[in-house]
């Protein structure tokens, strides 16, 4: 018998993937930008849900301290 194993945590491609939308939009809907449809936000929210997706805080802290090295 085979141990049991918790699935892996969803990505942000997994909800972009779900959504409908890039990467980039499902990005930019979870960080507040303006610049997206009513459409994409209502879909990357409810794919968030549903995924039960949970930011990686390393991963943004890696993201934030290379944006501000520009």
């Amino acid at each position: 018998m085979m141990p049991f194993r918790e699935a892996a945590p969803a990505t942000l491609e997994d909800v972009a993937a779900r959504a409908g939308v890039s990467r980039s939009t499902a990005s930019r809907v979870l960080t507040g930008s303006p610049h997206v449809s009513a459409e994409a936000i209502s879909a990357v929210h409810a794919a968030v849900r549903e995924l039960a997706y949970v930011p990686d805080t390393a991963a943004q802290l890696l993201a934030a301290r290379r944006l501000r090295r520009s």
